[in-house]
């Protein structure tokens, strides 16, 4: 039996979605892909669903003129964002809207417009007004600015990315290219105000928030990652190296954070993994002694209000714990906590990212985190709704 054309464009769909995450474009189920097809109307990834686990039967087809759709299988919450493109632009035949590291730092930035010398982008890419995820005034906002802009891609405050092309090929390449433009924005702007010929991140993320070269230097050393056990918990690096220790049982050959770790997995029962995150912005950020706030939507959802710099105490990281899922760690970096390997990688992608965020936005001239209020609900409605439907899927 012949494929017909919709069944084309829905695996076309699964696969740029499971495209999107090995290229380190989205985390967890942040992003969405849809594709153009006859009728007026699109197909588009589902919401809340991890994308390797899509079939053809998942995918969900919408009306582009009002977003309507039939079945019981919930299309993206942003599928208006996606009708927006289709309806100016008769060439788009595949929007994809990501969560890509630097144009969401971009977002997060004092910055209306982010210029680009070459490629399919060249002009300048436009930066929508902020509003709450999945919200008609997201969709307005969208919408507003791509009526200023004929290029294929703009940025979301806040939020991400949308890009679009005559198919996914030409999608993703803007997608890539707008990466690369924006992270040359960032790195650029660094070495026009220090002079420097390179962009090294440590230096350039101690320069973005004032640290000077009297101050003291992070620890040397890379803290374990760990996972919990039937009757203790596991140490291990990025380098195979082990460590088994079981509860009650530690002495003084242990690293300190084995207490910390302990401790952790006594007081939250929900927490199974822990990923330590050394990078040179989390390292600098942790060396200010200054909570990490909300400067993009995905922070608030999948970490919370505040992520909270502590000392390496058992006690201290086990209260901030208590309402986040990632704390950073004075000096040293920062924990991220999840229930299962997966959600502990996610949460640690989502606060780098967030903390790249929180130094463009400091070099570039002004942090403004989300609201709290605001990032409060986004972060009740995904306890609520999304984590809960990501584990029934899994």
């Amino acid at each position: 039996m012949p494929v017909t054309a919709t069944e084309e464009a829905k695996q076309r769909v699964i696969e740029a979605g499971i495209k999107l995450m090995e290229t380190g474009l989205i985390a967890r189920t942040w992003g969405n892909v849809s594709h153009r097809i006859e009728g007026g109307r699109f197909v588009i990834t589902p919401s809340g669903r991890d994308y390797r686990s899509l079939t053809p039967e998942d995918i969900v087809t919408v009306q582009i003129s009002d977003c309507s759709y039939s079945g019981n299988i919930k299309p993206s919450s942003e599928k208006g964002v996606h009708a927006e493109v289709y309806k100016r632009f008769p060439n788009a035949h595949f929007v994809i809207h990501t969560h890509q590291e630097y144009a969401s730092v971009i977002s997060a930035c004092k910055v209306d417009a982010v210029p680009i010398t070459g490629g399919m982008l060249a002009g300048q890419v436009l930066c929508g007004a902020y509003a709450l995820p999945s919200t008609k005034k997201l969709q307005r906002n969208v919408a507003k600015a791509l009526t200023l802009t004929t290029n294929k891609a703009i940025i979301m405050k806040n939020h991400g990315a949308v890009c679009y092309g005559a198919n996914d090929t030409e999608a993703f390449e803007a997608a890539l290219q707008l990466d690369q433009a924006c992270r040359q924005y960032i790195e650029g702007t660094y070495k026009s105000l220090t002079g420097e010929q390179e962009a090294d991140a440590a230096a350039l993320s101690r320069f973005a928030l004032g640290l000077s070269c009297s101050s003291p230097e992070p620890a040397s050393r890379m803290l374990y990652h760990s996972s919990r056990t039937e009757d203790g918990f596991l140490l291990f690096d990025d380098s195979g190296s082990e460590l088994l220790a079981r509860y009650d049982e530690l002495d003084a050959a242990m690293p300190e954070e084995a207490w910390v770790y302990q401790q952790i997995y006594r007081t939250h029962k929900q927490i199974n993994h822990i990923r330590w995150s050394g990078i040179p912005e989390i390292t600098a950020l942790s060396q200010t002694g200054q909570p990490l706030k909300p400067l993009l939507d995905d922070f608030a959802q999948l970490i919370g209000t505040s992520a909270r710099n502590v000392a390496l105490s058992p006690s201290e990281v086990t209260a901030a714990l208590k309402s986040s899922s990632a704390v950073l760690i004075r000096g040293k970096g920062a924990l991220c906590c999840g229930a299962t390997y997966d959600d502990a990688l996610a949460v640690g992608m989502v606060l780098e990212k967030n903390g790249k965020a929180h130094i463009g936005a400091k070099l570039l001239g002004q942090v403004k985190p989300i609201h709290y209020l605001e990032s409060l609900l986004m972060r009740v409605v995904y306890l609520k709704k999304y984590s809960k439907q990501a584990a029934a899927t899994s």
